[in-house]
């Protein structure tokens, strides 16, 4: 009795997982990417915004490429934001969080499309 057709068996489930895991993968960078590409034209057009009252462009996140909770509606809004909420969001665009609060608000700024200090 020959054992070749179940070793094809073996390989062939074998293979399955790892053709999931590569879909999965070909998601998350669909994902990403689809964030990316609307994140990008958040930031431009927030670029040129020529008010902290005007509205803002919301971003999305990155892993999911939602918009991100709880964002700012305004340039101003963004000081109102608390540490945690702040963390929230450079966490949703992968973005460093370390530093003073003042530095997160500043690269949380950047990251919108705005400069990092305002006038």
């Amino acid at each position: 009795m020959s054992s070749k057709p179940s070793t094809q068996k073996a390989s062939a489930s074998a293979a399955m997982p790892e053709k999931d895991n590569t879909s999965a993968k070909i998601n998350q960078i669909e994902t990403r990417q689809k964030a990316i590409n609307h994140n990008n034209v958040a930031r431009v057009a927030n670029s040129h915004l020529t008010s902290a009252a005007d509205d803002l462009h919301v971003l999305h996140s990155l892993k999911t490429a939602k918009p991100i909770d709880r964002f700012p509606g305004t340039a101003k809004d963004i000081v109102k934001l608390s540490d945690t909420l702040v963390d929230a969001m450079l966490l949703a665009l992968e973005e460093e969080r370390k530093g003073t609060r003042d530095q997160k608000v500043e690269r949380l700024r950047v990251q919108f499309g705005l400069k990092a200090n305002p006038a």
